[in-house]
């Protein structure tokens, strides 16, 4: 059996990427959140799942890849992550600093009270 890591599609310098190609497990969470990019307005997309290294989000907007994105979690400042694949309306984001485990907790514990 073939336990290599699976490979990453490209399309337009956009990463696909399989959901077991993460860095670290993602605790599932649904909650309403807002982000935004450069040069545009807040607006609110859905929090699918959340790790130390990144979450999945779901968004009606067209976002730029190329771009960062900031996200605003309850009770911390303003994160920046940046676009590593998406699949239609569903996208995978990378922070650009890992979050502490007690914060990745802290935030979980947070976004479930307001489910």
């Amino acid at each position: 059996m073939d336990k290599t890591m699976p490979q990453l599609q490209t399309t337009d310098d956009l990463q696909i990427a399989p959901p077991c190609h993460r860095k670290n497990p993602r605790e599932a969470v649904e909650a309403k959140i807002f982000i935004r990019q450069a040069n545009s307005q807040l607006f609110r997309t859905t929090l699918s799942d959340l790790s130390v290294s990144g979450f999945r989000m779901t968004s009606y907007t067209d976002l730029d890849p190329k771009k960062p994105v900031y996200i605003r979690l309850p009770g911390i400042q303003t994160l920046s992550a940046m676009i590593k694949w998406n699949d239609y309306q569903d996208y995978g984001c990378e922070f650009r600093n890992e979050l502490h485990p007690a914060v990745l907790e802290h935030l979980l514990s947070k976004l479930r009270a307001f489910q």
